[in-house]
């Protein structure tokens, strides 16, 4: 149970992107979810429509198992954990069926090689499985915006999730990041979650979908649905894009570092996404608040909005646009400087920034930020 304090500290971390800075948006409605249905207890008619047969008709089993293998790439075993690639690289899919006839269990998947349960082998194809149906999923967020402070106290809200179906074919297929049920800020960057339905004859089998709940401490699935994350590159700014399609969490927390909902690609808020991508590019950035990102990088100008919309120091001499990836910190909100553009050289109202605040991850214009009319403070992580 989490103790008063870590509950006092919690919801002052809440606080670091709310509404008490000039300019910000006002926040939409974020009340508790409707629990969401158990795919386990749907009947097969209330399914996504399966795609093409797969198998034979004359081939001996039952259905068991259900799941879903990945790799990247062209190589290697493809294995049921979560995947991170690069934009450009491949992301491929592999279902795999596990099936019992008379106590003996076989393992079908179309998977070159496969390292299931611990082993590595070349799996029977799927061409010589009992006669399925399949039908591919997303499993994804029906919000962009939540707040753990929501009910009034902390508490990790629970994220809806929704089963979304793939017009996908056969026992294999590209992974596909695209949000269909929030807006779409990736463009093919971001994180998603799978699920697999195999239909034989009035059984339908499944693997985890979004009844496979976190037990404490997050509001998100495990690991046992599958998930697929494809960032820009290796860079800062890479690893801001691999959190898009996640849902804005006010005062997402973690009882560790290592178990936080931004290391788990649930979502996180403003202060959050930016130490998710700080640690992935090597930065050891402990989560916090805005408050508290000085404490781990460098002043580097600071600045307020003048007439022309130009940022301009006390002397009134423009504020100079540092590099890509630094940030930009505002009162209680933060974002990461992407893009030069406007008056070329200078930090002005027209250059991007990645952030997240009421709504998932994405680049945007200072200008639309909801933020512009503030004073700021340019930082940089310090070195690792």
């Amino acid at each position: 149970m989490m103790s008063g304090r870590l509950t006092l500290v919690l919801a002052v971390a809440a606080l670091a992107c709310r509404g008490e800075a000039r300019g910000q948006p006002t926040p939409g409605a974020s009340g508790a979810p409707a629990a969401a249905p158990s795919s386990a207890a749907r009947p097969a008619a209330a399914r996504p429509a399966p795609t093409a047969a797969i198998g034979r008709a004359d081939a001996r089993g039952q259905v068991i198992a259900v799941g879903i293998a990945s790799r990247v790439g062209a190589s290697g075993a493809a294995d049921a954990t979560p995947k991170r690639a690069k934009a450009g690289e491949d992301v491929t899919l592999y279902a795999v069926l596990e099936v019992d006839d008379g106590g003996a269990r076989t393992i079908y998947s179309d998977a070159p090689r496969l390292t299931w349960k611990k082993k590595t082998f070349a799996p029977r194809p799927l061409a010589e499985a009992p006669a399925v149906a399949l039908a591919w999923a997303k499993i994804e967020p029906t919000e962009a915006n939540l707040s753990n402070t929501a009910s009034g106290n902390f508490r990790y809200e629970r994220i809806p999730y929704a089963a979304t179906p793939l017009d996908a074919r056969g026992g294999a297929i590209a992974a596909d990041v695209h949000p269909t049920l929030t807006p779409d800020h990736g463009h093919g960057l971001g994180t998603m979650r799978y699920q697999l339905t195999a239909t034989q004859g009035d059984r339908v089998v499944a693997s985890p979908g979004i009844d496979a709940r976190r037990a404490r401490a997050a509001g998100g699935l495990t690991d046992d649905v599958h998930r697929v994350t494809l960032r820009k590159d290796d860079t800062f700014i890479g690893y801001l894009t691999e959190m898009m399609g996640q849902p804005y969490i006010w005062a997402s927390a973690g009882p560790s570092d290592k178990a936080h909902q931004s290391e788990r690609l649930e979502g996180s808020d403003c202060a959050d996404l930016m130490v998710y991508a700080a640690r992935r590019a090597g930065f050891a950035v402990p989560y916090g608040w805005t408050g508290s990102l000085k404490q781990h990088a460098k002043v580097l100008a600071t600045g307020a909005l003048a007439d022309d919309g130009v940022y301009r120091d006390r002397n009134g001499v423009a504020v100079p646009f540092p590099a890509p990836g630094d940030l930009i910190l505002f009162p209680r909100h933060v974002g990461a400087l992407t893009v030069d553009r406007g008056t070329i050289g200078v930090v002005d109202v027209d250059d991007l920034m990645i952030h997240t605040l009421f709504d998932s991850p994405k680049e945007q214009a200072l200008r639309d930020s909801g933020y512009a009319d503030n004073p700021i403070e340019l930082l940089r992580w310090k070195k690792r």
